[in-house]
């Protein structure tokens, strides 16, 4: 079992917690793999790598598993992760206030991340102390109903959309209603009950995290990820930057209505708010208003009230031509602020997600053309810009994937 630490302290490991990440992470990549690649991939000499492995094995979180091919001499032993030693669970309550038909997902999965039961649930409630409370059913909902052994979970962490201040222990929801609400109760009687360490932390920073350890088609340094356009997860020298309080990432200013949101799109891109979905829905809705034509009404049946991103980005990708422009006016604001972070961090991909992503080369060219234009050419040049690969349980993969985390820095 993991202990529950500060998040604003994950990146303080120690020597030994720091080795035991950098070597199982290596391992869960790369294996099956032998000692010597093991050390040559971490720099680590073979004497210590070799004591750090036998230590895993005896407490079965890594398995020998046949033999290499030799060069010459004696065949060198392959270890990999022994995925089936513990489970971890994600959960996503999904964001507040915005979004019509909210859900709760929750996942469990193995140590390699992979998905082994997940369960998905509408979420009537609203107030951002019963959307809390929803997280304790739905990892009850997954330890009860999942075929692995409840005994083997080593762990949740749940994903919250809001501003953290882990000192005091709570979450400043960021919808209109901008209620406060402490989760120290809730965790501490979840972790009472459940008998496991439950980690409460922002869903863009655990959706990130998610994409960067098991999206990415490779290891990176220096990470940022856009969760639509309501927060980022931001990722320095392979370290999850939560700041001074845990609220780090948040990208725009508070704007108390959707009114505001409309009136402030002649502002400069810098002073936007964070508005889900990129403030399509709000633009579409009073262009429709307005007796713009577009076939984004009749996909709703004139019901204004259920459209979404979702049936923008549709109405876009079979060609009509409002939607096709709603998408590229948000991608170009969106573009200039991506160019001000690449300015500011210089890293190496940014990854967008949040929903966003399915708009695929509608949104990513003007994104990418805005970049090259406004962000100076060094960082420019360097950065990729990518689509999230994780989809809809991105926030929950994600939450597992930091359980995953402090077991093996814990090992």
């Amino acid at each position: 079992m993991i202990r529950r630490q500060h998040m604003l302290e994950s990146h303080r490991l120690t020597e030994r917690e720091s080795k035991n990440l950098m070597l199982l992470d290596l391992i869960r990549r790369n294996g099956p793999i032998t000692r010597t690649e093991l050390s040559q991939g971490t720099g680590l000499n073979i004497v210590t790598v070799s004591n750090y492995v036998s230590d895993f094995i005896k407490a079965g979180l890594v398995v020998e598993r046949g033999f290499d091919v030799s060069s010459g001499g004696r065949k060198p032993v392959l270890v990999e992760l022994n995925a089936k030693a513990g489970y971890t669970i994600g959960v996503d309550l999904g964001p507040m206030g915005v979004y019509p038909n909210p859900t709760v997902r929750g996942v469990i999965t193995d140590l390699h991340g992979t998905i082994v039961h997940q369960v998905t649930r509408g979420r009537e409630a609203e107030s951002a102390e019963q959307v809390l409370s929803a997280a304790g059913e739905m990892i009850r909902d997954l330890m009860t109903t999942s075929p692995v052994d409840a005994k083997k979970v080593r762990g949740a962490a749940v994903g919250v959309g809001g501003v953290f201040d882990e000192r005091a222990g709570t979450i400043h929801d960021t919808s209109h209603r901008g209620v406060r609400t402490s989760y120290l109760t809730l965790q501490s009687r979840w972790e009472n009950e459940l008998k496991i360490p439950v980690l409460i932390g922002n869903d863009a920073t655990f959706a990130g995290y998610g994409e960067y350890r098991i999206g990415l088609d490779r290891p990176v340094e220096n990470m940022v990820y856009l969760f639509s356009d309501v927060g980022a997860s931001l990722i320095v020298h392979g370290n999850v930057y939560w700041g001074s309080s845990g609220s780090a990432g948040e990208l725009g200013v508070r704007v108390p209505s959707e009114n505001d949101y409309l009136a402030w799109l002649r502002s400069p891109t810098f002073v936007m708010s964070n508005v889900w979905d990129l403030g399509l829905r709000a633009q579409a809705r009073k262009l429709i208003d307005e007796g713009t034509q577009t076939a984004i009404a009749t996909m709703v049946d004139g019901d204004l009230e259920s459209l979404t991103m979702y049936t923008i980005i549709e109405a876009a990708q079979q060609g009509d031509q409002l939607a096709k422009e709603l998408i590229e006016n948000c991608a170009l604001q969106l573009g200039i602020r991506i160019a001000s972070i690449v300015n500011l961090l210089n890293p190496d991909v940014v990854v967008l997600g949040g929903g966003i992503e399915r708009a695929s080369s509608l949104l990513l060219e003007t994104v990418w053309r805005a970049v090259k234009r406004y962000a100076y050419e060094e960082p420019a040049s360097l950065v990729d810009i990518l689509p999230a690969k994780l989809g809809d349980n991105a926030v929950a993969l994600g939450a597992a994937c930091w359980v995953i985390r402090e077991l093996f820095s814990q090992a």
